[in-house]
């Protein structure tokens, strides 16, 4: 690194990410600054451009894969920000209309992918993947299993780098133990296995909470379990696993970094875990020490480690420290955004005509 130098990084949102920045108030939830501050320290100036709203972008309020296409944006992009020393595309939706284009404008700017929605079942993601990722200057992915899954199925091994996932160990802080508190199973992606878990809620002695909208409404649930459909603000969400003695991330087996946030969260606030031992986690647990572990879709093993924390208050505890610790080391913003701010120092300056 030139410490004479600074890096101009456009960032590319799938959504918008200013209302957040806007209604941002200390203590209310995640700080959405701190991984910029951290960066302009190393060097690195971020600069945010959101996608349009609607009619400016034809997209908008879509998925955010469609959202992310925003033909103005990235029109103002390849014409406007030329000067800039990387583009940086939050997700595949973005850098799409910047690789299929810069050739013909001559764009000399690299784009580098920050995660991608990495999926077997959503046809027009993976058109979008198989003409982005081949083409890109670079992809910064959440996992070793991401890089693995990438150089698997498109051969790209070439400036593919881990750089992990970040939570905020100042929001999610430790709590005290909440030993009178529900055993809580979060989630709401498709990577989510409840089937799993209500199988293992079976023969528990415990109030068990499901945070998810993916339990059918009318599914008849046992006496001792509940589902929380609600939405949650990020104060609600602290609040939730603050009051749960233990909580538990059933996981399917799938390509994308399922749970990932939950554990994290959870880690932070010393909450005691069960967690399936999905590939696309494993960087961010150490099993038998920061959480209990079990294989994906094993109902008779999960109802097993859950009632090991609900009969070893002193295992919950050693785990809770165990992962506060290693989150703190590992995935808190300053800890994460050394290692970004690594990865966007190595990538070469465009040369400027």
């Amino acid at each position: 690194m030139d410490p004479s130098r600074r890096l101009r990084v456009i960032l590319l949102p799938p959504n918008p990410f200013q209302p957040e920045r806007d209604r941002y108030q200390p203590d209310h939830g995640p700080d959405p600054f701190e991984n910029s501050r951290w960066l302009a320290a190393s060097g690195i100036d971020i600069v945010l451009i959101d996608p349009g709203e609607w009619p400016r972008n034809p997209f908008a309020g879509k998925a955010t894969l469609l959202e992310a296409l925003d033909p103005l944006r990235a029109l103002r992009v390849l014409v406007r920000e030329r000067g800039a020393d990387i583009i940086v595309s939050v997700f595949e939706g973005a850098a799409l209309p910047l690789v299929l284009l810069r050739r013909l404008l001559m764009f000399p700017v690299p784009v580098v992918l920050w995660d991608l929605g990495l999926t077997e079942s959503w046809k027009l993601r993976e058109r979008v993947l198989d003409r982005v990722v081949p083409r890109v200057d670079g992809i910064l992915v959440l996992s070793t299993s991401q890089q693995s899954y990438i150089a698997q199925r498109w051969g790209r091994r070439d400036g593919v780098e881990v750089i992990g996932a970040h939570v905020d160990c100042n929001f999610f802080r430790p709590a005290a133990d909440a030993r009178d508190g529900p055993v809580l199973a979060i989630g709401e992606d498709v990577g989510r296995d409840f089937d799993s878990m209500l199988a293992a809620a079976e023969g528990l002695d415990a109030n068990i909470v499901l945070k998810t909208r993916l339990v059918r409404p009318d599914r008849v649930l046992p006496r001792h379990v509940s589902v929380m459909r609600e939405r949650l603000d990020d104060r609600g969400l602290r609040d939730l696993f603050a009051s749960s003695r233990i909580v538990v991330v059933p996981l399917h087996q799938v390509p994308n970094s399922s749970g990932v946030s939950s554990i994290l969260e959870a880690s932070a606030m010393c909450r005691p875990l069960v967690v399936s031992e999905a590939d696309s986690i494993r960087d961010f647990i150490v099993p038998g020490e920061t959480c209990l572990t079990v294989p994906c879709g094993d109902p008779g093993a999960l109802r097993a480690s859950i009632q090991r924390l609900l009969d070893e208050p002193d295992t919950c505890a050693r785990l809770g420290m165990n992962a506060r610790r290693f989150v703190e080391e590992n995935f808190s913003k300053p800890a994460f955004s050394a290692r970004l701010a690594q990865a966007l120092w190595r990538y070469p300056r465009p040369i400027r005509a």
